[in-house]
């Protein structure tokens, strides 16, 4: 058992939140060099480049337990989703309703979401910079898994750049070792949460379970030191003037359907403040969750 659950002292959080990690398969966080990079020796590795160039990676890799190493040459940073339709339900279809997702129109937004949610597995992404290249590990079912470029979705969501990577069948994967710190995203009584267990080093793997019923993300962007939640919500609640505490791109997880688990390892990510941030709009009311008050903000050392 890591250590880096018991820190807080919240014992019994922290052995509900292993028994869950157990449950959902754990997580190897033993060490390897790819490409020059640290990277987690587990899952089956698929290596992908994304940037002004597009999306580059292979065209088969095996399911089961799938390693995605995303990397950008994008100074600003550039952020990757998979998915994948349910049977039945075309890419194109699923594209179009995420456009109106991305909607700035609440009622749009809603039913946007709404629909993704229903019609595709979201198997998470990584939100990346050149010095910040991410493994997000998730286990995938053979067949056809959809590779978007979000950033470019949001500037253009009616060209959409995407690549077709398609799994084969294979070894499920061994997991050797439960991960350092778990977040649990769930519904409150206050509105969509992060349930953090852990989380205090930078170079710390998360594994990231999604307990609700609606899609989250779960963005880990830089902030200036001394910011806290208090602050953040009245930003993100308009009642703020002025620019957001942020002091960098964002990193972190892409979205994940309701009842799915990836482990996030961002790699060389430096010691500072962070925010957890949830932008995907809420599935009633369209309202970005970050907004109903899901951030978290955590102090890496």
């Amino acid at each position: 058992m890591r250590t880096a659950l018991l820190r807080n002292g919240a014992r019994v959080a922290a052995a509900a939140a292993l028994a869950l990690a157990t449950a959902l398969g754990g997580a190897a966080t033993a060490d390897a060099t790819a490409r020059g990079e640290e990277y987690g020796h587990h899952g089956n590795p698929v290596e992908v480049e994304i940037g002004a160039s597009g999306i580059h990676a292979p065209d088969t890799a095996q399911a089961g337990l799938v390693a995605f190493h995303v990397r950008t040459d994008d100074p600003k940073g550039h952020f990757l989703q998979a998915f994948r339709p349910h049977r039945g339900v075309t890419v194109r279809k699923v594209l179009a309703d995420l456009g109106k997702a991305v909607s700035k129109k609440p009622a749009a937004a809603a039913r946007g979401i709404s629909a993704v949610r229903d019609e595709a597995e979201l198997f998470g992404g990584a939100q990346v910079t050149p010095s910040v290249p991410e493994t997000f590990t998730t286990r995938v079912g053979a067949g056809p898994v959809v590779l978007l470029d979000f950033t470019a979705f949001l500037a253009d969501p009616a060209h959409p750049v995407t690549r077709v990577l398609h799994l084969r069948d294979g070894s499920s994967g061994d997991l050797a070792d439960f991960p350092d710190s778990i977040v649990i995203t769930r519904e409150t009584s206050k509105g969509p949460r992060f349930d953090v267990n852990g989380l205090h080093k930078a170079r710390e793997n998360v594994l990231v379970h999604n307990a609700s019923d609606e899609i989250h993300e779960m963005g880990l962007q830089p902030v200036k030191p001394g910011t806290t939640d208090a602050q953040l919500q009245k930003f993100f609640a308009g009642h703020t003037a002025g620019q957001p505490p942020f002091t960098g791109p964002s990193l972190g997880l892409g979205a994940i359907s309701p009842g799915r688990t990836a482990l996030l390892e961002p790699h060389h990510l430096r010691p500072g403040t962070y925010a957890l941030l949830c932008f995907v709009p809420d599935d009633k009311t369209g309202v970005p969750h970050v907004a109903e008050g899901m951030h978290k903000v955590v102090v890496l050392t």
